[in-house]
């Protein structure tokens, strides 16, 4: 099967614009606005997506060429559903498993002080965790005085049990009401709608048309190369001519435009005064010609004002180079003074470095003398023997 291909575009010829709506545009409109009725149902604010759903039902022309997941994130839109206020089970649940915590503790120290006095009545001669395990029994026939010990071990046991069951409860319920509450599916539908339309408002508004292969690419680039030196071209010689008109010197465009106009106006001057015309239009036209003359002075006078302006521009810019080479040039001479005296500092600590290890043998050779000296010490009558040079 064949299909028509269209002929592509001339060069310099941009793509069209989306115009109109899109009917793909318009469902997704649909499916956003459906989240936000649900979002609004439950209380939050949808303001940012009605305006979102609003300019996509007109064709997305505001929206076109930004990233709307990155502008519009979901999870601000579309944020998890308020809680209406904290159920009463729920809450007193949560109170009572914050006081039990704490009533093992209680009952195990309540309960060993009950069982010191006991044991401080009874005076047994039984050790103190086998009495409580019997009860610190007295009369006839004995009976327990206090709670023995198995009963408040199996007492605290169930208050432990009480509040692990209370936390579960409250956890089913904490995760039932964010499951309840939470809006994660519909922030990852209405990322994907988002993605969707940035897609759709990026794609410019064309019929299906024969994809780009790598022999059209090669003549558009070809063709884009030649328009780039066809225009560089252009400004170049643009450039070169705006130049020569701005030129002052003797041989220039407008010296010659100049010379040309006063010679022209000179022989209109004298061709008047050979017709011998009215005297009131021979004024006119020598007062032209004054006028004209003026005018030309002043043209002169502001070429070259133009003229001095761009050399004092260029002088003050040689002026700047050179004090930026100086500043390199001081610079430069700074950095070798500074490695120079580094050098000389080297050289003196490496002096400073030799003279202490000098310094250093000289001491072992003195503590070794003195270690070759008899016990007694130097006797005044007869001097220690003479060893030579270490």
């Amino acid at each position: 099967m064949t299909s028509i291909e269209e002929s592509p575009p001339p060069p310099g010829s941009v793509p069209a614009q989306r115009t109109g709506t899109d009917p793909e545009l318009d469902r997704i409109a649909g499916r956003i606005r459906a989240l936000a009725d649900r979002a609004r149902a439950d209380g939050s604010d949808t303001r940012v997506l009605d305006r979102v759903v609003a300019d996509l039902e007109r064709g997305g022309a505001t929206l076109a060429g930004t990233d709307l997941v990155a502008a519009y994130p979901p999870e601000v839109l579309l944020p998890d559903a308020p809680a209406k206020g904290r159920g009463s089970l729920e809450g007193w649940l949560g109170v009572a498993r914050d006081v039990l915590v704490f009533a093992p503790i209680a009952l195990t120290w309540w309960r060993l002080r009950g069982a010191l006095d006991a044991y401080d009545a009874t005076r047994s001669t039984d050790p103190f965790l086998l009495g409580w395990a019997r009860g610190f029994p007295q009369g006839s026939p004995p009976e327990p005085t206090t709670v023995t010990l198995g009963t408040s071990a199996l007492h605290v046991t169930l208050l432990i049990v009480v509040v692990v069951v209370l936390t579960l409860a409250l956890h089913a319920l904490h995760r039932s009401q964010e499951r309840r509450l939470s809006r994660e599916q519909e922030r990852g539908q209405l990322a994907t709608e988002l993605a969707l339309a940035t897609f759709l408002l990026a794609t410019p508004a064309r019929p299906a048309g024969k994809p780009l292969d790598s022999r059209s690419a090669e003549k558009l680039a070809s063709q884009l190369n030649a328009g780039t030196e066809i225009l560089a071209s252009a400004l170049h010689r643009t450039a070169q001519e705006i130049t020569a008109s701005l030129e002052t010197g003797p041989g220039s465009r407008i010296q010659s435009a100049l010379d040309g106009w006063t010679k022209t106006v000179d022989e209109l001057t004298r061709l008047i005064r050979g017709l011998t015309p009215p005297n009131q239009l021979a004024q006119d036209l020598i007062r032209l010609r004054e006028q004209t003359a003026e005018d030309e002075a002043k043209l002169r006078a502001a070429i070259e004002t133009l003229v001095a302006d761009l050399r004092r521009a260029q002088e003050t810019t040689g002026q700047e180079i050179h004090r930026h080479d100086l500043a390199v040039a001081s610079v430069r001479d700074l950095a070798r003074s500074l490695g120079e005296t580094l050098l000389v500092f080297t050289e003196r600590a490496e002096n400073l470095v030799d003279s202490t290890r000098g310094i250093w043998q000289l001491v072992d050779r003195l503590d070794d003398r003195a270690a070759h000296l008899p016990r007694g010490g130097l006797d005044n009558a007869d001097p220690p023997p003479y060893r030579g040079r270490p």
